[in-house]
């Protein structure tokens, strides 16, 4: 399955344009209480492949189901938008992001 990338992630500037950006954005969120080290680190491995592509800009060939809240904020701009098209993701319902 291909996630594509959200268009309006493109259209301003964002100050995230390195994959060293990137992962200094995505170490700036706190590992959850309930998530231990190494669950942590593969959501943030994976967080950091949907950035990839969209510094590339190419779709995400991988899916994405029912990760902790905190992951979709990972893959957001500082701005809020996602790097992704929401209607694509699959959350736990009622779960904020």
């Amino acid at each position: 399955m291909s996630i594509p990338l959200n268009p309006l992630a493109f259209q301003g500037p964002t100050p995230i344009q390195s994959l060293a950006e990137a992962q200094a954005w995505i170490d700036q969120f706190p590992r959850p209480s309930q998530f231990n080290p190494h669950a942590w680190q593969t959501t943030k491995r994976l967080a950091m492949l949907v950035w990839k592509c969209h510094l590339e800009n190419r779709p995400f060939h991988r899916t994405l189901n029912f990760l902790h809240p905190r992951f979709y904020e990972m893959i957001r701009t500082p701005a809020g938008i996602s790097l992704l098209h929401e209607s694509r993701l699959r959350r736990l319902s009622g779960t904020p992001c």
